[in-house]
């Protein structure tokens, strides 16, 4: 088949119609496709290196080299664009704005990126490593500033530095700090505190000294645990206590034990050489030592002497039997008055030789 006759064929088919409706190319400022195709430009001044110029964005006073300068668009967004500068023009490329009257600002939401540069702080052109130092945003107030803030103030940072005369933390209702670990380096420290409560899982404190004052008359000082409580003294140990003292000691057994010989709920040992071996007890009045208040025995014995001294009357005085026994002899005297010996029944003797005198 020869070309005309492909070229007739074609043009006697019936034209084929759309299954679908024709796209049409609307923007979201509401402009058609052909509106977008026409741009008319109107240049107001044209200079060597400055231009200003209107289209159907807006207006715009820019560089023609650099194309930095003042947009003013028609949807009423407002440009501004510095550029880079130019080679070896280190102060070149930045926003100045220098009012002698001060500034007022009223804006809506507004997000602000700023880049640091290591090697010139006017260039801005950030750093791959953040561990390298470099200023992105620096200011200097000769005077107050004041932030008041209706919302919450966020600031997410690796490293914040506050270095200032005095600092001063105050909330109105509360003050949060969470943080996996709290470094503290102070000199002195002077706190006021009206009611604190702490859960602390475990605790170490090493002070030099350490005192605690309570001057109120109802105040106290309560240790409450239900583990062990484990002291260990190297010097000296002084208690003195200006009201009544009381003692308890239950004996109870727990799962994990502190005291490991468990043959008496308490024990006292003396365990120094020489005066640091003795051990007193002084009691201006009564002293009253009892054992056996519903069964039990009360035993004294050493391996040295044992006395008793009194200026008036001892009595020994028992329920049932009194032995004494001596592996020598055993000697009583009296003074100054007689030995009565009373039994209700028979006074039994017994000797290798009784000598009455």
């Amino acid at each position: 088949m020869s070309e005309e006759n492909k070229v007739k064929l074609v043009n006697d088919q019936k034209l084929i119609d759309p299954t679908t409706n024709n796209e049409k190319n609307t923007n979201v400022d509401g402009t058609t496709d052909q509106e977008n195709l026409r741009t008319e430009y109107t240049v107001l001044v044209n200079g060597e290196r400055i231009t200003l110029y209107t289209d159907k964005w807006g207006a715009s006073l820019q560089d023609k080299l650099e194309g930095h300068g003042i947009h003013i668009q028609r949807n009423g967004d407002i440009a501004i664009l510095s550029g880079k500068g130019g080679k070896g023009k280190a102060c070149g490329g930045r926003m100045l704005v220098n009012t002698a009257g001060g500034q007022l600002i009223k804006s809506g939401s507004t997000t602000a990126e700023y880049s640091g540069s290591k090697n010139n702080a006017v260039e801005g052109g950030g750093s791959s490593d953040n561990s390298e130092n470099s200023t992105a945003y620096s200011g200097m107030y000769w005077g107050d500033k004041t932030e008041e803030i209706k919302g919450t103030h966020t600031i997410n940072a690796q490293h914040i530095e506050l270095v200032a005369d005095t600092i001063s933390l105050k909330g109105d209702s509360k003050i949060i700090i969470e943080t996996p670990e709290l470094i503290q380096n102070i000199d002195s420290a002077d706190t006021k505190i009206v009611t604190e409560k702490k859960e602390v899982t475990s605790s170490n404190t090493e002070v030099k000294e350490e005192t605690t004052s309570t001057f109120d008359p109802r105040g106290s000082k309560n240790i409450v645990t239900t583990g062990h409580l484990n002291h260990s003294i190297l010097g000296d140990y002084a208690l003195q206590v200006d009201g009544f003292m009381d003692l308890q000691v239950q004996g109870k057994s727990f799962g994990v034990m502190l005291v490991k010989n468990r043959s008496a709920a308490l024990t006292i040992g003396v365990n120094g050489e020489k005066n640091g071996g003795k051990f007193f007890v002084f009691a201006k009045g009564t002293f009253d030592l009892a054992s056996g208040l519903t069964t039990g025995d009360l035993n004294l014995s050493t391996l040295g002497k044992l006395q008793t001294s009194s200026t008036k009357e001892t009595k020994i005085e028992a329920t049932t039997d009194i032995t004494v026994e001596a592996t020598k002899g055993i000697t009583m005297e009296a003074k100054t008055d007689n030995i009565t010996i009373d039994a209700k029944k028979d006074v039994v003797i017994e000797g290798a030789k009784i000598y009455l005198n």
